[in-house]
């Protein structure tokens, strides 16, 4: 169980990004920047109901202006629904939008279910559907910024000897400009998608990027004994944009610009859902 224990707990909480404040310049350009990252998840009809379930939200934005304009939003849900229809779903949402002179923005964006010990007797199985989407957008590509990433993943443990059975996992990473642009689309055996209703498309270089996926299908897999599982679905989306200063600019405006920015930073969290996790975890 420590595999997965630490693998969850990486997201518990979501790092301030590394942002250099000391060198904003104020920019000519009025053009503007937008990074997008957003991930979702449905799942219906479990074959077996877990004994018991938790879900973990959270969210960071960050803004910092030196004469631009700068906007950051981020949103998280999650919910485990075992009395009703029995079903799971969350979402993850990130983005970022600059425009003007001078700025910095970013956003962070976290939800995760589990289902903790299904008790199989033969099958386990569950219907899924749900979107993966980055895009990245700039006008200027010597002065802006724009950057998305973003990962999904599902894990199936066996309680009992802590193995990971399956997993499914959709992680991608937009840099414009740059030359980190990446996209993984890795389902396991267990699972089928449908064709139909799958699709995956992708356009990287130039100043606007994307990566997208929206799929539906079945998990399904059998056991020759009773077998306790956990299940772990969860997902991190992160953005940010800026501007970057002309090098001959850099030294002149150094002065006005440690005196001129203006940070704001808010933070939404779901602490006690967070600390319930991270307790359960421990204890298995």
């Amino acid at each position: 169980m420590k595999n997965y224990i630490k693998f969850v707990n990486r997201f518990f909480a979501l790092a301030t990004p590394a942002i250099a404040t000391s060198i904003l310049a104020t920019l000519p350009s009025q053009a503007a920047t937008i990074a997008y990252s957003e991930s979702k998840f449905n799942i219906n009809n479990f074959s077996s109901s877990p004994l018991d379930v938790r879900t973990l939200t959270d969210t960071f934005t960050n803004t910092i202006s030196t004469g631009g304009q700068v906007t950051a939003d981020a949103n998280a849900e999650a919910k485990f629904n075992v009395d009703g229809n029995n079903s799971a779903s969350n979402l993850s949402f990130s983005q970022a939008q600059g425009q003007g002179d001078g700025y910095t923005g970013s956003a962070e964006s976290l939800a995760a279910i589990i289902g903790y010990d299904f008790i199989v007797d033969k099958e386990f199985s569950f219907d899924f559907s749900g979107l993966f989407s980055l895009k990245t957008s700039i006008d200027d590509a010597v002065t802006e910024r724009a950057n998305a990433r973003g990962e999904f993943l599902y894990k199936l443990y066996d309680s009992d000897t802590n193995n990971l059975l399956d997993s499914f996992k959709i992680s991608g990473n937009l840099s414009t400009i740059g030359n980190n642009d990446a996209f993984v689309f890795e389902p396991s055996s267990s699972i089928t998608l449908d064709s139909s209703q799958t699709s995956i498309d992708k356009s990287f270089g130039g100043t606007q990027e994307y990566a997208l996926t929206s799929f539906k299908g079945k998990y399904s897999r059998t056991f020759d004994k009773s077998t306790r599982l956990t299940l772990i679905e969860f997902k991190s989306n992160q953005v940010s944009v800026y501007t970057v200063p002309e090098p001959s600019t850099i030294l002149a405006l150094f002065s006005c610009t440690m005196f001129g920015a203006v940070s704001i930073r808010k933070r939404k969290r779901a602490s006690s859902a967070a600390l319930l996790v991270n307790k359960d975890l421990r204890s298995v």
